[in-house]
C-alpha cells in the first residue's frame, strides 16, 4: 500500500504543471462573445440625476453621417442578438414597434434603441431586438422611502463624507454632456467606454451614505447602492439566458452607467466572451 501511494506521488510531482492546473478546462470551453456598447442616452427619458444642458439631434444631417460610420463598425462585429435597454415586460412593443420600422414614425424616434438597435437590427436581417432591462430592489425593500430618507437623515457623517462628492461628478457629467455637442458619435462613444472613465465615474456609486454611520450600519449600502448592483445582476442575467450556442454574439447596447459592474460579471462569466467595443469603434 505504502509503495502504490509512493508511486502515486512520484507521478503527481512529476506531472507538468499546466496538466494540474484546474483552470485549464475554463480556458478552453467555448463561450459566447458579448460587445458592450455604453451610451449616453440619446433621448433624455429623465431618470438619471444629472439633467442633460447641451442640445443632441441624432435625427438631423450630419449626426446621422457620423451614426453611419458607428453601424458600419458594430455590423462587421456580425452580431447574431441585439440587447437593449427595456424591460423584458416591454418586449411585445418592442416586437411591434420594430414590425413597422421603418415607417410609421418609428425611423424618427431618438432614443438609441430605435437609431442604433432597430436600424442595427434591420441591415443585418435579425427579427428584433431582445429586452434586457430590469427594475432594481433593494435587501430590504418593505421599508418605505419616508423610512428610509428619515434613516439616511439621522446617519451620523464620517470624516470622509466632508468632500463635495456629488459636486465633483457631476463636473465630470457636465464635460461628457458638452463634449457630445463637438465630438462625432464615434468620439464621444469611444470616451464613454474608455475603461479609466468607467472606473472614475462608477466611484460616484461608493460614496454618499456609504460613508455615513458608524460600523456595522449598513443603511446606505442596503439602500441605492445595493438596489444598483442588484439591477445590474439581473440585467447579468437576461443577457445570458439569450444565448442558445457558443457561437452567439450579443451586442448589449445600454447606458453607460451599467458598463462597471457588467463587464466585471461578464469577464467573471464561464458562459461569455467579452470583447472589445474601443478595439471595434476604431
Amino acid at each position: 500500500m505504502r509503495m502504490v501511494l509512493a508511486l502515486a506521488l512520484l507521478v503527481v510531482a512529476n506531472t507538468p504543471v499546466a496538466a494540474q492546473d484546474p483552470l485549464t478546462p475554463f480556458r478552453s470551453e467555448p463561450r459566447a462573445h458579448v460587445l458592450m456598447l455604453g451610451v449616453f442616452h440619446f433621448q433624455d427619458a429623465g431618470r438619471d440625476t444629472y439633467k442633460p444642458q447641451f442640445p443632441f439631434d441624432i435625427r438631423v444631417a450630419n449626426r446621422q453621417r457620423e451614426l453611419e460610420d458607428v453601424l458600419s463598425r458594430l455590423a462587421a462585429w456580425k452580431p447574431t442578438r441585439i440587447a437593449v435597454e427595456r424591460n423584458p415586460e416591454r418586449q411585445g412593443q418592442l416586437d411591434s414597434l420594430f414590425r413597422l420600422y421603418p415607417g410609421g414614425g418609428v425611423d424618427t424616434l431618438r432614443n438609441e434603441i430605435y437609431q442604433i438597435g432597430f436600424r442595427l437590427a434591420k441591415r443585418l436581417g435579425l427579427p428584433g431586438v431582445n429586452a434586457i432591462d430590469a427594475d432594481m430592489r433593494q435587501l430590504d425593500s418593505a421599508m418605505t422611502q419616508q423610512e428610509w430618507d428619515r434613516r439616511q437623515k439621522a446617519l451620523t457623517r464620517g470624516p470622509l463624507a466632508a468632500t463635495n462628492w456629488d459636486a465633483r461628478f457631476t463636473a465630470i457629467y457636465r464635460r461628457d454632456d458638452s463634449l457630445k455637442s463637438v465630438l462625432t458619435l464615434r468620439e464621444t462613444l469611444l470616451n464613454a467606454n474608455d475603461p479609466e472613465r468607467l472606473r472614475v465615474g462608477h466611484g460616484h456609486y461608493l460614496v454618499g451614505n456609504l460613508l455615513n454611520g458608524a460600523p456595522g450600519d449598513y443603511l446606505g449600502a442596503d439602500g441605492f447602492a445595493s438596489a444598483w448592483y442588484n439591477r445590474n445582476i439581473r440585467i447579468y442575467s437576461n443577457v445570458v439566458r439569450l444565448i442558445r450556442n457558443p457561437e452567439e454574439r450579443i451586442l448589449v447596447i445600454i447606458g453607460a452607467g451599467h458598463a462597471p459592474i457588467l463587464r466585471h460579471l461578464f469577464l467573471s462569466s464561464p458562459v461569455v466572451r467579452l470583447d472589445d467595443v474601443s478595439a471595434v469603434l476604431r
